[in-house]
Formats: structure tokens, sequence, C-alpha cells
């Protein structure tokens, strides 16, 4: 039998009323299996790999997508009107996540990775480069996933999940975490070996935002942000200025670009001071091409080491 809830989700502007007609097992009824939707591309890809063949993912933010212009349509949670656990980031990147949870069933639950993961807190100054205003008012880092690490502790918490959910395949999800755990191991020494590689003094990441934290405290980087938030032109200016100011005066070589960001500013910033613009960097998803957590990774890692790196290195 089908429960329904509604609830009222705010989706572009528009209330649009979201009926979300569930079944109680959470189970699809072609397969027999868990069924999971998922709110994020890294999150799908988590899902995939400690899931396997015993969850059917209902992916409702593709690749390639920016996390925090994102929200699913009344149409993209029907198809997830069988899931028995929702999948989000947490740390309130997901703003729309009362709504959703409004709608839902008893059996039903959202499941936020991110939780137990210990959160960063944006400085005053750095809420001025926040990825979005609600972050910058809140005052939280919500890019937990920068961190190797911190995703190993995802890993673990999506397969306690499952097997709460599947007892039935509990010993094969926590096989399956444990495999990927391996990965992830070795994915977090590859990364401490190719950053190594660049000296402590040139370890400054200059991006757009403040969404490299986590990568920068786990891996001895410090962070210099570009792209304040304010509108007001003159209070922009002496933001752009001040950061100016601190790239002559840390030395700075590169700016990095963030994928599906505006670059034009940091190549006024570039021509400015006479640094480099690098490669992009994957703050939010990974690529379409490559919808992986480990490609998104040694994507931004290889891109950062390439460009701070001494020549020959």
């Amino acid at each position: 039998m089908f429960n329904a809830h509604c609830s009222m989700l705010k989706l572009g502007g528009a209330a649009a009323l979201v009926c979300l007609a569930v079944l109680a097992t959470g189970r699809a009824a072609e397969s027999n299996r868990l069924v999971v939707a998922s709110l994020n591309p890294i999150a799908t890809d988590l899902a995939r790999q400690i899931g396997g063949e015993h969850v059917q993912i209902v992916e409702l933010m593709p690749a390639g997508r920016n996390p925090h212009e994102f929200s699913p349509s009344p149409t993209e949670l029907h198809r997830a009107k069988h899931a028995r656990l929702f999948l989000a980031m947490g740390k309130k990147l997901e703003t729309y996540l009362p709504a959703i949870r409004d709608g839902l069933t008893e059996e039903q639950e959202i499941l936020e990775l991110g939780r137990m993961i210990p959160s960063l807190k944006l400085s005053a100054e750095d809420a001025l480069f926040a990825c979005c205003p609600v972050h910058a008012l809140g005052g939280i880092d919500p890019h937990w996933w920068h961190s190797v690490n911190n995703m190993r502790r995802a890993a673990r918490t999506l397969a306690k999940a499952l097997g709460e959910a599947d007892p039935a395949h509990r010993d094969a999800y926590d096989r399956q975490y444990r495999q990927y755990d391996d990965r992830l191991e070795t994915l977090d020494k590859w990364v401490r070996r190719e950053v190594a590689r660049v000296p402590r003094r040139q370890r400054k990441l200059t991006t757009p935002h403040a969404a490299f934290n986590y990568f920068c405290k786990d891996y001895g980087f410090e962070t210099v942000f570009i792209k304040g938030l304010t509108t007001e032109e003159d209070v922009r200016s002496v933001h752009l200025a001040r950061v100016a100011e601190t790239i002559r005066k840390e030395r700075i070589k590169v700016v990095f670009p963030e994928v599906a960001s505006d670059a034009a500013i940091l190549e006024t910033m570039a021509r400015e001071t006479g640094v480099h613009v690098g490669g992009a960097l994957l703050a939010g998803t990974p690529k379409a091409e490559a919808p992986t957590y480990e490609a998104m990774i040694r994507h931004n890692v290889s891109t950062i080491v390439e460009a701070l790196a001494p020549a020959g290195e």
C-alpha cells in the first residue's frame, strides 16, 4: 500500500505542491533492491561503491550541476517515490531538506553524510568569500568532501545505514565498504605524495570562493580567496584591492578558477598582479564524463601540483 505525504516545496522562486507517494518497504518492485535517492553526484558514487548490486539508485542531481543552485523539482522527487533513503551531503548544503523531510513516511529517512564530520567554520573575513549567501551567514563550510579522510568517515556512515535498512545484505555492504575504504586510503596516500612535491612556502591555494578549506587543512595549504559576495561595487573593490595586495605580498604565482565559475575576475586579477591562471578545479561535483569521487580528487590534486610544483619535479 502507498502512503502519500504532501508538503510545500519552494523551487525556483515558486511554491510547488510535492506529494511523495512511497512504498513502505522502500524497495523497487521489479528487482526487490533497496531504493536509494541521491541529492548529489558524490553521494551517488558513494552509494554505487558501497551498495553495489543490492541498491537501486535514483540520481536526482546529475554530475556537473552547481549544488548551491540545485533543488529537486516535483517531477524529480516523484521518481524517488520508492526510496527508503535520501542521501544528502549535509552541513546545510541542501537548503531544501526540511521541505523534503516533511513529505516522508516513517519508514523513510534523509541521511546527511557530513553530519558526523567535524565542521570547519568560516571566519568573519572568510564569510565574504563563501560559496553562497546561506553559508556566508551560517559560517559553516559545507565542502567537507575535499578531505579524503572525511570521505572515509562518510563511507562508514553510509555502510552502517544501508545495513540497517537492508539487514539481509549487511555483510555485503560491510565488505564493499572495506574494499572502498582501502581505495580511499590509497588515494589519500597518493594525494600526500603529490602534495609533497610542492614546497611548503608555495602551498597557497588561491581560488574564487572559500570552497577548499578541508583540503587545505588536511594537506598543509594556506587559503587565499578572490571573489566576494557583495554587490556593492565600492566594497567589492576594497576586497579585491586587499586580495591583490596579499597576492603581491605572499608572492603567489598561480590563481585557480573553478569549473562553471566566472573566470573573468581571476583574469583581471592576473593582469593586475602578474600571476598565472591555473587549471579549473572541481569544487561542487565531479565532471559528468568522469562522475566519481576518486576522479574528482585526482583531477584537483594533479591540477594544483602541476601548477605549483617546481619545474622538473
